[in-house]
């Protein structure tokens, strides 16, 4: 019977973590321009017919049809794009740049508090022996107080 749910249970794990290893997402954070779907142009039709002098260049990926072409004036959108993700994680990085040096404050004040922590307890428990050692030292002296009195009597 364990077995059975043990399989069943790798199996069904297995069937669920498929979709997380799929590939083909059109978003890959760190190759920007090896994407092959089309990016809408933002330039304005001329009245004249534009004669590009430089040629389509094909794009293959191996997720997407390796027959697809793209023109290079969507290059230029496309680098806007990336300049806005760019200028976004840049500013991630800034962020994360501040935070990291309030982290270093927050650990060096955290490691001064912790030490003067540290020596007040040594601090304290010295004192606590002390006490004990007084306590003691007063026990054996009344107690020796107590033996000397009822000797004389």
């Amino acid at each position: 019977m364990n077995i059975k749910n043990g399989t069943f249970l790798i199996i069904l794990s297995a069937l669920l973590i498929m979709p997380a290893f799929a590939d083909g997402s059109a978003f890959t954070p760190l190759n920007f321009d090896d994407t092959a779907y089309s990016v809408p142009s933002t330039q304005k039709a001329t009245s004249t017919p534009a004669t590009s002098a430089k040629p389509a260049v094909s794009v293959s990926n191996s997720s997407v049809n390796n027959s697809s072409t793209v023109n290079t004036s969507t290059a230029a959108t496309r680098t806007v794009g990336n300049s806005d993700l760019q200028s976004a994680i840049s500013k991630i990085d800034a962020a994360l740049e501040d935070i990291n040096a309030d982290q270093n404050v927050v650990k060096s004040k955290y490691a001064d508090v912790d030490n003067q922590y540290k020596f007040i307890k040594n601090e304290r428990s010295s004192l606590k022996s002390q006490i004990r050692q007084n306590n003691k030292r007063i026990r054996d002296l009344n107690n020796a107080k107590k033996r000397l009195g009822k000797s004389v009597l």
